[in-house]
């Protein structure tokens, strides 16, 4: 004598939406666990809709899992007394989180090219800082400041000198160690002047662009530097303005121990021949 027992399997189906509309979710994962182990995975249709087939009898869970929605989990419980179980409509609720404002900020290169000039942007010149004008223009690519101060545009020292788009005492040698580096907004380099530039400085123009103080009131600044080789600067300026009157003065005091040897060649020619 022998005996045969066959067990029933069972199917269960179903559909998922979204909480407060009647969005179906298309291609949500439905997971069958039994014991914490996963029994079966399927996914949604593009209705949303789902089917699990050849259940055991047992005690299971089942989970939904959804992009931008919360998981969610019910527990299913099969005795072979149904061979087909509907869920129903499964909701999800929305995980949608409110971020705070993001701000996005960006800076603009050191060196920047322009129609007509190259632009240096001094902010970002930490060389710079806490030196003069000849030091930023030391460190503006084509231009040379030597030992003596003789500012010069690739090679050639016959350049015009510039600030604020206008000839200026401040120019000078002397002048321009007088300019704190912080002053300083940016350097433009115009290597072909157009004709609304004096003709002067046959190797280019610098333009030395101060920055504008907008406020009607007393500032100053002061700045102290050192160094090796032994190097000591104090750097001053103060401003006034008033409307459109403004009255600024700027001061320096360097010491250094440097030493060095300084050759300077110079040659005259008129038309190919040397002079002296």
């Amino acid at each position: 004598m022998s005996t045969i027992s066959a067990q029933s399997l069972t199917q269960i189906s179903g559909t998922l939406s979204a909480e407060n509309s009647d969005e179906k979710l298309a291609y949500a994962s439905v997971i069958v666990k039994k014991d914490a182990q996963v029994v079966e995975t399927v996914i949604t249709n593009d209705k949303g809709e789902f089917t699990v087939e050849g259940l055991k009898i047992g005690k299971y869970t089942v989970e939904f899992q959804f992009l931008s929605f919360q998981n969610s989990t019910i527990p299913l419980n099969v005795d072979g007394s149904k061979l087909k179980i509907n869920l129903g409509t499964i909701h999800l609720k929305s995980d949608v989180t409110s971020l705070k404002e993001v701000v996005i900020t960006s800076e603009t290169s050191q060196v920047s090219l322009k129609l007509d000039k190259k632009v240096f942007d001094v902010g970002k010149d930490l060389i710079s800082r806490g030196g003069s004008a000849t030091q930023v223009l030391d460190n503006v690519p084509a231009v040379r400041v030597d030992p003596s101060g003789a500012v010069s545009l690739r090679g050639n020292s016959n350049v015009l000198i510039l600030i604020n788009g206008r000839k200026s005492g401040l120019t000078s040698i002397q002048g321009l160690e007088q300019i704190p580096a912080e002053s300083i907004k940016s350097v433009e380099v115009i290597t072909n002047p157009s004709s609304r530039y004096d003709a002067a400085g046959s190797a280019g123009i610098i333009n030395i662009v101060l920055k504008k103080n907008t406020k009607d009131d007393l500032s100053g600044s002061m700045t102290l530097v050192g160094g090796v080789p032994f190097d000591s600067r104090v750097l001053g300026s103060i401003n006034y303005k008033k409307g459109k009157f403004n009255l600024f003065s700027n001061f320096g005091v360097r010491y250094t121990d440097y030493v060095g040897l300084n050759t300077r060649d110079q040659v005259t020619t008129s038309n190919g021949n040397d002079l002296f």
